[in-house]
């Protein structure tokens, strides 16, 4: 007789849609200090009942063991069709309050058992980020996007976020009106990014590029000048 074979995928957020069961109703939670806490909604679309399994890792994706909050509740389960929230709750010290502080949201699926044997089961793994955001920053995140600082040196794009908030960049446009645009990603407070740009490419004196809004659209910015 065969044996039953289930399969655990551990898949990005942005590549479950078509396989999770629980599925989350923001791509990104913004938890502002003047709130006691945050929280994410889930649905499980599928014609089962789903565990949930929760839990945080530092920006680094390291250890829990350092990190002044929590999430609740850590393990839950969500009947077919039926709608569940996720709370974050911050222990109220630990973090800095001149910028934001990042955690990843983990989030893992535990399929209910297979009636039948020979049958495929994925148990999907999603992960989001958590941005702690300090009440006292006094500034948003498109006003951030608008300081940052971009300079060319040779085929590298070096940009500097001189700001208190992560910034989440997406593209950039090399070319206006055309498809050929190179992937960005997120750029920390007080810190710079470099990235690669293809042989031979000149920016010119502005750029075009797009960012992740704090509602997980994206926004444009267009001839933005380039240092």
């Amino acid at each position: 007789m065969m044996k039953k074979f289930i399969f655990f995928a551990l898949i990005q957020l942005f590549s479950v849609s078509s396989f999770a069961a629980i599925q989350l109703e923001a791509t990104r939670v913004i938890y502002n200090s003047d709130s006691s806490s945050a929280s994410l909604s889930l649905k499980n679309e599928s014609d089962q009942n789903y565990m949930l399994q929760s839990w945080l890792e530092n920006e680094d994706r390291s250890s829990t063991a350092t990190i002044p909050m929590q999430v609740i509740p850590p393990i839950m389960r969500i009947d077919a069709g039926k709608e569940a929230t996720l709370r974050f709750i911050y222990a109220g010290h630990g973090l800095p309050a001149d910028r934001e502080s990042l955690f990843w949201i983990n989030l893992q699926e535990i399929p209910p058992a297979a009636k039948e044997a020979n049958t495929l089961q994925i148990a999907v793994h999603s992960r989001l980020k958590l941005f702690y955001r300090p009440q006292g920053l006094n500034t948003t995140l498109d006003k951030e996007v608008l300081k940052l600082v971009w300079k060319q040196t040779g085929n590298k794009l070096v940009v500097t976020n001189k700001g208190p908030m992560y910034i989440s960049l997406n593209r950039l446009h090399l070319k206006k009106g055309s498809a050929q645009d190179i992937y960005l990603d997120m750029v920390s407070p007080f810190s710079d990014r470099t990235f690669t740009l293809p042989a031979n490419t000149q920016i010119g004196s502005t750029v075009s590029f797009s960012y992740v809004n704090d509602f997980g659209g994206t926004s444009e910015v267009n001839d933005f000048p380039v240092k």
